[in-house]
């Protein structure tokens, strides 16, 4: 207790820190924070998605409902007030865009836990800005339905205060191929081009998270894997060389899992509240922010080796190769109650992951579908570790 009182009494930057019983002062003060943010969500969403309903910010569960059935609410939903919605929608009318108080307590909760440990903000505050800057586009996404165009350009610009306070290397490490080390070495310099890499890469995290999704505590549960994924390298990587850009990323890490933990109370099956765009684009650049602050970008790449595949496999329907809808989700089948792959032609499936999950696996429930989706990130998290920390040093010259 001495020791975290002599630390909250001068500014300390971790980056510069050597003294164990300082940076064990900052995990501590991180983790009760963070049991902090976790009251603080579960309380801000019972009460806040009350008053985000009656404001007229709610959806309605598409795998609870048939095509005929969505075309009478529409029309309902232009024609009457909330409160006079007809008894067959009233009790499917779900609370959306909960992402904003996850959002906001997490930011209160890194801004006090900066505050408490008196690291000085200069040096950090371009993340934050990134974060809060995410968080308000994927709200005003939810009340005004962006264009995906301009969703994208939104998103870059978000990424910009991160972008021009990063001071760290622009170099990669190429791997053991003679003719490469011949003509190019073990590294190369890539100077802006690296940085605008990063920038593409927050893009990437923010859209791939709100693309894998459709069915009840997806979004929050992928997050909470690649979050719980970070977390562990982290720890792991707090006895290594690289040990302080990762407790910074710890610090950033451990409230989001909290936050998340809380939203997965109302998210998860059968769905109390919608997450929204607020909440995909605020986990994204979180998970972003995290890698790029502790220099593990590539590593976090195989922790979004799902999102990678779901990116992969809509690529004919997102360039416009197959028809796209506006939904993709699987379709539910009211006599049996469980999901199955969607078409966008009569011989062509709505290229998801999801829909993929239901062709190889068959009819499953939603809950039963989220929780495969979510033991296949795991499992691709997993695979990431060995890549990482194992089969990395058999193609690169240094690994750390």
């Amino acid at each position: 207790m001495d020791a975290l009182n002599e630390m909250l009494g001068t500014s300390i930057d971790p980056m510069d820190m050597n003294d164990q019983q300082s940076i064990a002062g900052i995990i501590g003060v991180t983790c009760v924070l963070s049991c902090v943010a976790y009251s603080l969500t579960t309380r801000g969403i019972a009460q806040g998605k009350n008053v985000l309903r009656d404001r007229g910010i709610y959806g309605i569960d598409i795998n609870k409902i048939t095509p005929e059935g969505m075309d009478r609410f529409r029309e309902e939903r232009k024609t009457r007030p909330l409160g006079l919605f007809s008894d067959e929608f009233k009790k499917l009318l779900i609370p959306e865009s909960l992402g904003i108080v996850v959002g906001a307590t997490y930011l209160a909760v890194i801004l006090t836990v900066m505050v408490v440990c008196r690291v000085p903000l200069a040096r950090y505050n371009a993340a934050i800005c990134s974060i809060a800057l995410m968080l308000l586009l994927g709200f005003v996404d939810d009340v005004l339905d962006v264009r995906w165009r301009h969703k994208i350009i939104l998103s870059i610009i978000s990424t910009a205060p991160i972008m021009t306070a990063y001071d760290g290397a622009t170099n990669v490490s190429l791997p053991k191929i003679p003719i490469v080390e011949d003509y190019l070495g073990t590294s190369l310099d890539l100077g802006i081009l690296y940085v605008v890499a990063m920038s593409l890469i927050c893009v990437f995290c923010t859209n791939s998270i709100n693309i894998l999704a459709g069915v009840n505590g997806l979004e929050v549960g992928q997050s909470l894997v690649i979050g719980c994924s970070v977390l562990v390298h982290n720890v792991i990587q707090l006895n290594g060389p690289n040990w302080r850009p990762n407790l910074i990323s710890f610090v950033l890490c451990l409230p989001f899992i909290a936050c998340c933990l809380g939203l997965w109370k109302f998210n998860k099956y059968p769905s109390k509240v919608f997450v929204g765009d607020s909440f995909t684009y605020f986990s994204g650049i979180c998970l972003a922010v995290m890698a790029i602050t502790g220099h593990f970008t590539k590593t976090l790449m195989l922790f979004f080796l799902p999102q990678l595949i779901n990116f992969a496999i809509s690529l004919p329907q997102l360039f416009g190769v197959i028809p796209c809808p506006r939904h993709r989700v699987p379709k539910w089948d009211p006599k049996t109650d469980t999901l199955l792959p969607s078409y966008a032609t009569p011989r062509c499936i709505n290229l998801t992951l999801l829909n993929v999950a239901l062709l190889i696996t068959g009819p499953l429930k939603e809950g039963s579908l989220t929780t495969v989706l979510m033991w296949f990130q795991v499992f691709c998290s997993m695979v990431g570790f060995g890549i990482r920390y194992y089969l990395a040093g058999y193609f690169y010259a240094v690994v750390e």
